[in-house]
């Protein structure tokens, strides 16, 4: 394995814990009945932004881990 490929597929395990932990930051906010959930306001239609951002960068390491 040369630099490239390690670097990819570090970065692909970077997004992808980050990824998760804005899925399961999300999955709190969802279940919580306050509208703050750790500090922070989340209401409404901000619930759902960490979840699609979430999403988007598990699937995008995943990918990136799994093509190198």
């Amino acid at each position: 394995m040369n630099d490239g490929t390690k670097f990819k597929r570090m970065l692909g395990g970077i997004l992808a814990g980050i990824g998760l932990l804005l899925l399961l930051f999300a999955c709190i906010a969802f279940m919580s009945a306050d509208d703050n959930v750790m500090g922070l306001a989340v209401k409404g239609a901000r619930k759902i932004a960490p979840a699609v951002l979430g999403l988007i960068l598990l699937i995008s390491g995943i990918s990136m881990v799994n093509r190198t």
